[in-house]
């Protein structure tokens, strides 16, 4: 035999070794997940990674350090670390797709002994047949610095738990890190209300990963993760930061979202999730901010990143990968897909698709800063319970949950959870009836053209809203529309009532949920911040009332959700100023005459119209006012 065949017989069977393991890393991960139970995986964050993702990402890991001056994930100057090593799937991954001797260093950590024991059985003759160093270590990885020597370039590549509570909330070491992603991009307190997403433990990865790498002048994180923090408002801290500590960062984006409003087409999640997942590879040390499509991204453009510490800004690459589960693992497993540079322009600094600016557009105040008090809806949970269009028959399913009976209850009012305890329920029911036997319901927006009844009490309703509850005792009229919109379906989120507001109202999906806009604030004073209508319109006056019923006729125009539809799909809705008085008190009649006709209900005829996500039966008379609405808009919003 030549000393050809004898290099091929050593690449067949390193080929067949490798695929040894990938199997038995499958089966590993298999068993660990049979172990335990479903409320412990979902605790925990546990899913599956696709041997296919794996071996993608660590071709990207490969090529991505080749570009660094490096021989591949093979170079004995690298330092490779999986924060959430499992079985081994990832380790198991680099080893098949890397040539050369084989990295300085390997760590796996886990909290998981039980994943550790299968890793090395699996890994540790495999890792020593090559020669690779590989040490598996259990350890709650955010709770200290990542343990990589310092010498060498860090490698930090994996799958972090995918829990949508954090367990690590009293990890100190990453709750100080995480100051960096709650900041705006110009370095001043992140302007948000409400900031749990950024406390989520993908994120808690991510910023742990890059504290990896950042602080050195060359290094790689490649994680798959939710993708949630691509285009999320709240996000852009986190966003701008990466765009601040490397160079390059690729995203492949993978969907799968079962939160957003589709066009009709199938879109499998790789992991069997509700949320959309993505890949992001981010690398530090590149000398050109064009990258070869060769590496991790493509002729990639720069974009402007504010930063307080420095003016710096990654190229950054998208590409996406739709169809069902099994064809995007092959299309990962076939080669890369092509990528497409991507401005990451302030304020939002989005690693998505989206317009190409519009000054006119982003020179309009957004509605927060007209209205400054704002709510998501009431969520119940539970909604067979807390909601029924027959209010005494709301009151008698409540006396009698509050009164012991046996159920079982719609809405599964009387089991246990763990986040709902019936019998604290019962007893919130109890004291809301002793306290307010009259009060206790309220009438609730709870679809287009639908109002029902609703107990918003505490425990019994996940998310009562107290602040709006009292801010709509003194208002009335609400604008109803969205923060965000990911779906694929036209922009149509704009409705108003005088009542409560359910958060389904415009859109079911958890991406998408309403948020109202009342003409006063809980204390009854008038929601409007007179400095900023000064400076919007100072040639106007306005009343809350006819601010809601102008801007629901602009929202509802569509002159207007047709050009800007991209732009309102990433944040707030930015209001247009009326070019004169008497535009504007055309607009306020053509949005009362809507307002009035949402308000009145379904009328019997056969019209049927598209409010946010749902269809609306019956809806001549709102058919009739969106018309006017046109009408008032298209001469000078349309041009």
């Amino acid at each position: 035999m030549s000393a050809g065949d004898d290099r091929a017989a050593e690449v067949a069977a390193a080929e067949v070794a490798a695929a040894d393991v990938a199997a038995a890393v499958v089966a590993a991960a298999e068993l660990r997940d049979a172990r335990l139970s479903r409320d412990q995986r979902r605790r925990r964050g546990v899913v599956h990674t696709p041997p296919e993702l794996a071996r993608f990402m660590a071709r990207r890991v490969d090529a991505a350090l080749q570009e660094l001056g490096l021989a591949g994930l093979g170079d004995r100057r690298v330092s490779l670390l999986d924060p959430a090593c499992g079985p081994g799937v990832f380790l198991a991954a680099a080893l098949s797709e890397a040539t050369g001797p084989g990295p300085g260093e390997v760590l796996g950590l886990d909290v998981d002994a039980g994943a550790l024991e299968l890793a090395r059985e699996i890994l540790d003759p495999a890792f020593a047949r090559r020669g690779w160093p590989l040490s598996l270590r259990r350890a709650d990885t955010l709770s200290a610095p990542p343990p990589i020597d310092p010498a060498r370039v860090p490698v930090v590549l994996g799958n972090p738990p995918w829990a949508g509570r954090t367990a690590n909330r009293e990890a100190a070491y990453t709750e100080g890190l995480l100051d960096d992603f709650r900041r705006e991009p110009d370095g001043g307190p992140l302007r948000e209300r409400k900031i749990g997403v950024l406390s989520d433990d993908y994120v808690r990865f991510f910023r742990w990963a890059a504290e990896a790498v950042r602080a050195r002048p060359r290094g790689v994180v490649a994680l798959v993760t939710n993708a949630s923090f691509l285009d999320g408002p709240v996000h852009r801290g986190m966003r701008a930061a990466l765009l601040r500590w490397f160079d390059a960062i690729e995203v492949i984006d993978l969907g799968g979202s079962a939160l957003l409003a589709k066009a009709g087409e199938r879109d499998g999640n790789v992991f069997g999730v509700r949320v959309g997942a993505a890949i992001t590879v981010a690398v530090r040390g590149v000398a050109s901010r064009a990258v070869s499509a060769a590496t991790v991204s493509s002729a990639a453009v720069s974009s402007v990143a504010v930063s307080y510490s420095a003016v710096s800004s990654a190229a950054v690459s998208y590409s996406a990968v739709r169809g069902d589960a099994e064809a995007k693992l092959a299309a990962l497993d076939a080669g890369a897909p092509a990528p497409t540079p991507l401005r990451a322009a302030p304020p939002l600094h989005r690693f998505v698709p989206g317009p190409p600016a519009d000054p006119r557009y982003d020179a309009w105040p957004a509605l927060p800063a007209l209205m400054p008090f704002h709510r998501e809806g009431v969520q119940t949970n539970r909604d067979a319970f807390c909601v029924d269009a027959d209010p005494e028959a709301l009151r008698a399913r409540l006396r009698a949950f509050a009164e012991g009976a046996p159920g079982p209850f719609p809405g599964k009012a009387d089991v246990a959870s763990r986040h709902y305890d019936p019998d604290r329920a019962r007893a919130a029911v109890r004291d809301a009836l002793a306290a307010d036997p009259d009060g206790i319901l309220r009438r609730v927006a709870y679809r287009p053209l639908d109002v029902r009844w609703i107990a918003p009490i505490s425990t019994v309703c996940h998310r009562p809203r107290p602040p709006l509850r009292a801010a709509m005792a003194h208002s009335p009229l609400a604008l109803l529309t969205v923060r965000k919109d990911r779906g694929q379906r036209p922009w149509r989120h704009a409705a108003a009532t005088r009542h409560l507001v359910d958060n389904c109202f415009l859109s079911s999906r958890s991406s998408c949920r309403t948020r109202a806009f009342p003409s006063h604030r809980p204390d009854g004073e008038p929601n409007l911040d007179a400095a900023a209508l000064a400076a919007w319109t100072p040639a106007l006056e306005w009343s809350p009332e006819d601010l809601i019923r102008y801007a629901l006729c602009v929202l509802a125009s569509s002159a207007y959700r047709t050009r800007w539809d991209g732009q309102l799909r990433a944040d707030h809705p930015r209001l247009p100023p009326p070019p004169d008085a008497s535009v504007r008190d055309a607009c306020v009649a053509a949005g009362a005459r809507l307002a009035e006709a949402l308000d009145a209900g379904p009328d019997g005829s056969v019209v049927e119209v598209e409010i946010g996500h749902h269809r609306a039966p019956g809806a001549g008379r709102v058919a009739e006012a969106l018309a006017g609405c046109d009408a008032m808009t298209q001469g000078w919003l349309g041009d």
